[in-house]
């Protein structure tokens, strides 16, 4: 899965006189794996390019602890939409950086490839970056793809040595010939190499659904961490004692949701998110909404003021009815 695929990659790729600078809300599993790299580890502020421009340009003047040689090798660690707060990173300004301070650009896509950009090809293509100026695209096959395991992205020399030094490649089973197929098979479909055009009308249709989740939400006097087309949408709850209220209560009207709290986010700033796919129907989106509005106004979790020009697509459900 994509948890061991970074955990397990980025002690391979940097280790003892290395540097990785890695944003401060990076997932666990490239948290983990640069503890166990050896490497040193310095933390930039969220998606902050100025900030990191600042670190690295600290920790180059200043090189390697102690004996202050240069750095063996320096990698910089990003998302492309980031998993707890549904942003898009600010890559072309993060890469102009790295490129200038001559650094590697490790990005992963578990959450942006196969779901954003024009044919599903993730953030880059998004953004309008060339992925040649990735040096390491990872992702995994569990989400887009319905499969499991994970991918690395390079350039044949950095797979070359992946190859003959990451002992979960070396070590762990190969996946299975169905999960491969599945893989393989998603991929057509996202590429229009099936001979149809599903793949084309899954990504419209869940950029069409998560821009209008996102802005009903917000309509609704829910604050919506994220950026538009992301389908990853954390409704913030903050209070550690509205997150099994509003879980349990959405549940008791046949909406499942997910909550998250500490220790996968700060114990101040719970959250649901809510993630939204290309299979959800309008209906679905709306019943959803209704529910997560009634619920919404019972736990006491919409901060901000409703502004009542803006009526939700479930007021003008009810007006039709």
């Amino acid at each position: 899965m994509g948890y061991v695929t970074n955990s397990a990659i980025i002690p391979a790729l940097i280790g003892k006189g290395g540097l990785i600078i890695s944003d401060s809300l990076n997932h666990n599993s490239i948290v983990n794996g640069a503890r166990g790299s050896g490497a040193t580890v310095r933390v930039s502020q969220h998606n902050n390019p100025a900030h990191l421009e600042e670190v690295l340009r600290e920790q180059i003047a200043g090189g390697q602890l102690r004996t202050h040689r240069p750095w063996k090798k320096i990698i910089v660690i990003v998302e492309g939409i980031y998993n707890m707060e549904g942003e898009l990173c600010k890559l072309p300004e993060i890469i102009s950086v790295c490129k200038k301070y001559k650094a590697y650009t490790y990005l992963d896509e578990a959450h942006s490839i196969g779901a954003i950009g024009k044919t599903g090809r993730g953030v880059c293509e998004l953004l309008g970056v060339d992925p040649a100026d990735i040096d390491i695209m990872m992702g995994t096959f569990t989400k887009s793809f319905g499969s499991c395991g994970g991918y690395i992205a390079a350039s044949k020399e950095i797979i070359h040595h992946l190859k003959h030094t990451c002992p979960a490649h070396i070590y762990a089973t190969s996946m299975s010939p169905p999960a491969v197929q599945q893989v393989i098979s998603a991929i057509k479909v996202i590429l229009g190499e099936d001979g149809t055009n599903r793949g084309a009308k899954k990504l419209a249709q869940i950029r069409e659904n998560s821009n209008f989740f996102r802005s009903e939400l917000h309509k609704m006097g829910f604050e919506v961490l994220g950026d538009n087309d992301s389908p990853v949408m954390p409704i913030m709850l903050y209070n550690p004692a509205k997150i099994p209220a509003f879980s349990r209560e959405c549940l008791r009207q046949n909406v499942a949701v997910v909550t998250v709290a500490f220790p996968a986010t700060p114990l101040l700033l719970a959250r649901a998110r809510i993630c939204i796919s290309a299979s959800h129907s309008r209906e679905d989106l709306i019943k959803g909404l209704e529910v997560i509005s009634k619920i919404g106004d019972l736990v006491g979790i919409k901060y901000f003021l409703v502004e009542q020009e803006k009526a939700t697509a479930v007021e003008k459900l009810k007006k039709t009815q």
